[in-house]
């Protein structure tokens, strides 16, 4: 869903190549962009009031529609859309407004789009989107978008999204958006999802989703979802869900309302409402059923728990320790191996 909602953003900016195009020809160069146009200048050295296509000015510029800018420092004004790629080697410095929306190469200071703001290759600073907050670089600083933000690189600092929130090359900070968060890195810091999180890299930090967390790559921190956790490679710290689920190691504090389970070691204190199934168990599992399909190093509480090779202890009605001689292999209340 939401990369339906990116690929939306994309289409209002016209950030894809045209049908028939290649990416490499539908951005101009910077080259066959001419600099700026026709414009009635009031100052000196470049530096006063501008009103028209300046392509480089100091202080304050108001123009229709840029085209070709380069620099500017100051108050930069505009009220329609830029043809596509025709800024991309510009830069403003200051205070950046947009009716319809400003789109540059960098935009630095605070930049304001009432229908969005669009760069190619970095937004910095404090950036709000009436619409959407799109880069083909970097956004960073506070950001602050209607529907949503979508950045190719690396989204910075604070990101409050109406919608939802993308970035292929990953967050960093506090990230929140009532429906999703989707990042094709990592995310790192404050990361709330109203009804998901996931993640191609990894989620490091406190996060919380209304639904559920997933990753390709490791979740530590404090995880929270009330109906799923899952991690492709590890699963540690706090964890909270309905199921937490990891390939890999899942660990910490883990409290699973249905199951826990790992495809390698489950450690930690671990608390699941029906069952814990894993390859391995290092320390405390409380569960009406336990499964330990290799060695359990500690204590495993329930009504039937089942280890292949018990180093530890087993207290419940029905335990089994297949390393035990065979009478004492199933025994009821407490099986116990050093």
């Amino acid at each position: 869903m939401m990369l339906s909602a990116s690929a939306l953003f994309l289409l209002l900016f016209q950030t894809s190549a045209p049908a028939g195009g290649s990416a490499s020809n539908a951005v101009p160069s910077v080259d066959s962009v001419p600099a700026g146009g026709p414009a009635a200048n009031f100052g000196l050295a470049r530096t006063g009031f501008s009103l028209g296509n300046s392509p480089r000015w100091n202080g304050i510029r108001v123009n229709l529609r840029d085209a070709g800018l380069r620099q500017v420092n100051g108050l930069s004004v505009s009220f329609w859309k830029a043809p596509f790629g025709a800024n991309r080697a510009g830069t403003v410095n200051g205070l950046t407004f947009g009716l319809v929306g400003p789109e540059a190469g960098r935009l630095r200071g605070v930049n304001v789009g009432l229908v969005g703001v669009l760069t190619d290759r970095q937004m910095a600073g404090l950036n709000i989107g009436g619409g959407a907050l799109v880069s083909r670089g970097t956004i960073g600083g506070i950001n602050l978008a209607v529907l949503g933000s979508y950045s190719e690189g690396k989204t910075i600092g604070m990101t409050l999204a109406g919608l939802g929130a993308v970035s292929r090359g990953g967050f960093r900070g506090v990230t929140a958006a009532p429906v999703a968060v989707v990042s094709m890195g990592s995310a790192e810091g404050l990361t709330i999802g109203g009804l998901g999180v996931a993640s191609d890299g990894g989620l490091k930090g406190v996060n919380l989703a209304g639904i559920g967390l997933y990753a390709r790559g490791r979740i530590a921190g404090i995880n929270v979802a009330p109906v799923g956790i899952v991690g492709r490679e590890q699963v540690v710290g706090f964890n909270a869900s309905l199921v937490v689920a990891g390939q890999g190691r899942v660990g910490g504090i883990t409290i699973g309302g249905l199951s826990v389970s790992s495809a390698e070691v489950v450690e930690g204190i671990t608390l699941a409402g029906l069952r814990i199934d894993t390859k391995d168990l290092l320390g405390l599992a409380v569960a009406p059923v336990n499964r330990i399909r290799g060695e359990q190093r500690g204590i495993a509480i329930g009504l039937i728990n089942s280890a292949k090779v018990l180093r530890g202890l087993q207290v419940g009605l029905l335990n089994h320790a297949a390393n035990n001689p065979p009478a004492l292999r199933w025994l009821p209340l407490i099986n116990l191996h050093l």
